[in-house]
């Protein structure tokens, strides 16, 4: 697979299957797998064809990523602080407890803001540090899910899956109001859009709001509306 773009898009559709969490349907994550296996001996395949099925995988697996998502971030603040201080060396926890007493907090280190507080060998460890400590947690909150989390995190899938649902409906909304559209600027303007919310339904591009995808329909109503009293004075 010669294309760069293709093969860096797999790369991140072989990641979210890595990183699936806990009571995917077997059957999806094995539909998935093959299709990795497929696509990655298909060197003929465009990097449209790509984006397509992973949105279309994208969009079953998105409420139960959502979900642990939740879960992880709950225990990332529960247990990271504890963690990183019994892995840590002697010198990054006291000079951690140091910048503490200046008031920092502990996720500052996780935005790189303290790095400068640290030499060049302490902020190496820290890196491994950190994605050792992420590993950890995610173990912890997957374990959870299954056990004493299982069913706030089935409840959080639920309402996940309500959400993608709507989302789902007004991606059909906007490709219908993109196809009846008379103005081509519109109509490419809508059609991008709905591309930005399938991307983020497919790990491929940032999240948006549920509720600015929810008020598309009615924007776009209202820009439609404002493009034809513009052409009538």
């Amino acid at each position: 697979m010669n294309n760069k773009a293709v093969q860096h898009t797999l790369n991140i559709f072989k990641q979210v299957y890595r990183n699936l969490p806990p009571l995917v349907d077997e059957s999806m994550r094995r539909e998935m797998k093959e299709k990795i296996e497929e696509i990655t001996e298909d060197g003929e395949l465009t990097l449209e064809e790509l984006e397509n099925f992973m949105i279309f995988y994208g969009k079953q697996i998105w409420p139960f990523v959502q979900a642990f998502e939740d879960i992880y971030h709950v225990y990332h603040e529960k247990l990271s602080e504890k963690i990183f201080l019994a892995k840590a060396s002697k010198g990054i926890v006291k000079k951690y407890h140091t910048i503490k007493e200046t008031g920092v907090k502990f996720l500052d280190i996780f935005r790189g803001s303290l790095h400068n507080f640290f030499s060049h060998e302490e902020r190496v460890e820290l890196m491994d540090l950190l994605i050792s400590l992420k590993q950890d947690i995610r173990k912890h909150a997957a374990q959870a899910v299954l056990t004493h989390e299982k069913g706030r995190y089935e409840e959080k899938v639920e309402k996940y899956g309500i959400m993608v649902n709507d989302i789902n409906r007004v991606i059909q909304d906007l490709h219908k109001f993109a196809n009846e559209a008379d103005d081509n600027d519109l109509s490419l303007d809508v059609r991008g859009k709905v591309r930005a919310i399938e991307y983020s339904l497919a790990f491929l591009g940032p999240k948006i709001s549920y509720h600015e995808i929810l008020n598309l329909p009615e924007y776009y109503i209202g820009k439609k509306q404002e493009k034809k009293m513009r052409r009538m004075i």
